[in-house]
Formats: C-alpha cells, sequence, structure tokens
C-alpha cells in the first residue's frame, strides 16, 4: 500500500503546475490522509477565533465534535482544503450538525 500511495503522490506532484500555482500566491501541500500534493490558498486568518463563518476567509469550524445546536465558539480555517477530519460548522455562535472528511 505505501509503493502505491507513494507513486499517487508522485503523480499527483508531476500534475501540478508548481510555477503557476505559487504565482497565484497560492503553495504547493500535502493534503489529505494520503498526503496528495495539492496547489492551495492559504488563509491569512487561519487559526482566528469565531463564531460565524462570515468572520474569516474560509468557513468557522470547530476542533471537536460538538453537539448540533450547542453554543460554540470555532476557529477560521486555515487554507481551502483543511477540512479532513471529523467538526461542526460554527454559525451565529451555534453549532451546525458534525461532518466528517476523509
Amino acid at each position: 500500500m505505501d509503493e502505491e500511495v507513494e507513486a499517487m503522490r508522485k503523480e499527483a506532484l508531476k500534475e501540478l503546475d508548481v510555477y503557476s500555482c505559487i504565482m497565484e500566491g497560492k503553495a504547493v501541500a500535502a493534503v489529505g490522509m494520503f498526503g496528495t500534493p495539492s496547489c492551495i490558498e492559504i488563509y491569512s486568518d487561519g487559526g482566528k477565533i469565531c463564531t460565524d463563518s462570515s468572520e474569516c476567509q474560509g468557513a468557522c469550524t470547530s476542533r471537536a465534535v460538538l453537539e448540533k445546536g450547542a453554543k460554540a465558539t470555532g476557529f477560521c480555517r486555515g487554507n481551502e482544503k483543511d477540512a479532513f477530519g471529523c467538526f461542526n460548522v460554527i454559525s451565529n455562535g451555534v453549532a451546525e450538525h458534525a461532518i466528517c472528511h476523509d
């Protein structure tokens, strides 16, 4: 399995236009559970405490699974692909339903 994952990573990196990615102000980073090289936008407010996604460049999410409807604060996502694991989106200071992404 490790050889297959490594081959997949190498193929993904070959297909990336690294120069264009960087010229667009983005970064090449390992994404997801397989660490697939991807061109991603890094959000300047990543990690900032928030109560709603309107306060963030990306989404406002919890770092742990919360009960739906619970009052909550969250953190602005660090990049557009920073959505792996289980979390809640926080809207108007309230946790929405939990989401899990691999």
